[in-house]
């Protein structure tokens, strides 16, 4: 199986007297767990020659970090149409329809996400493995992030617990907020049965933004962002303003003729874990949306 693609450091002077290990983990942020797959790995080489984590820098050598392969996944692959939108031997961004899941579960373990990028790289030749950095939920299209590799994945995971990934929505509501703008700060927990979600003071932090675009008497166009990421966060705080999602049928009102939740993750950016450049996408609405927007009257104003 292919591995990822070795890392390239230059050592810089100001760097002189510190310990490969605490550059590592202090400049490069690395996890504990990643340095010990590099050392098993033999995977630390110092101007071409294996050394050890605890190694004294000098200033001026060339670090290689090359990374173990990676353990095999049990994720079948399918021929699924996919909306790639970036890819590289890093990571993949991947414009999801709704009602797929983005990998499987118990009772569904084929027709998602991770089984058609699966065979996407299969075809490729290519040994990438299934790490998605954040979550969307089911019925929720729009952009998603997924990792090709663990070191990767640990990378961008710091970014999300740091507030590093910018995370946009845009979502149509049942009512309008009591307010053009602001902040649902209301922490979350699993319900006592089924997988709805209940805001509870002992449940975990959630913070969500939102700014209000448009409106009619009955609805409104909010773009909305994630601060947090918690399971069903924007369904649950809409909810909780009284302007629950449009066609929720768990925390609003079941639309026959909009049969999920009116939520696209249109925009999405943030830092390369190789390069260190800010990339950033966006996804235009999905023709279900457009076509609600249509029917409520709505008319989408650019951010």
């Amino acid at each position: 199986m292919n591995t990822p693609p070795p890392l390239s450091i230059g050592i810089l002077p100001a760097w002189q007297g510190r310990t490969i290990e605490s550059l590592l983990r202090q400049e490069f942020r690395f996890s504990r767990r990643q340095l010990i797959a590099l050392k098993k790995n033999n995977g630390i080489l110092l101007n071409g020659n294996p050394v050890f984590a605890k190694t004294i820098l000098r200033g001026g050598e060339h670090l290689l970090l090359k990374f173990p392969p990676p353990p095999p996944q049990n994720i079948s692959a399918e021929n699924i149409a996919l909306a790639i939108v970036y890819e590289d031997a890093d990571l993949v961004v991947v414009n999801k329809p709704a009602g797929m899941l983005v990998h499987p579960v118990r009772y569904h373990l084929t027709g998602t996400l991770a089984n058609a990028l699966t065979y996407h790289w299969q075809t490729r030749g290519e040994g990438a493995t299934f790490h998605p950095v954040h979550r969307l939920d089911q019925p929720t299209s729009g952009l998603l992030l997924i990792a090709k590799s663990s070191w990767s994945h640990q990378q961008l995971s710091v970014q999300l617990k740091n507030g590093e990934i910018n995370r946009f929505y845009l979502a149509i509501t049942e009512g309008i907020p009591p307010q053009t703008g602001g902040v649902i700060s209301a922490p979350l927990k699993k319900g006592a049965e089924g997988i709805k979600r209940v805001i509870a003071p002992d449940g975990q932090s959630a913070i969500t933004h939102y700014r209000l675009l448009n409106h009619t008497t009955q609805t409104a166009f909010l773009l909305v962002r994630l601060i947090t990421g918690r399971t069903h966060q924007i369904r649950v705080h809409l909810a909780h303003l009284g302007t629950p999602l449009w066609g929720d049928p768990l925390y609003g009102q079941l639309d026959e003729q909009f049969p999920r939740p009116a939520l696209h993750a249109f925009s999405l950016n943030f830092q390369h874990p190789r390069h260190h450049r800010r990339l950033k996408f966006r996804a235009a609405l999905p023709p279900d949306l457009i076509h609600l927007i249509s029917q409520l009257k709505l008319v989408e104003q650019k951010s």
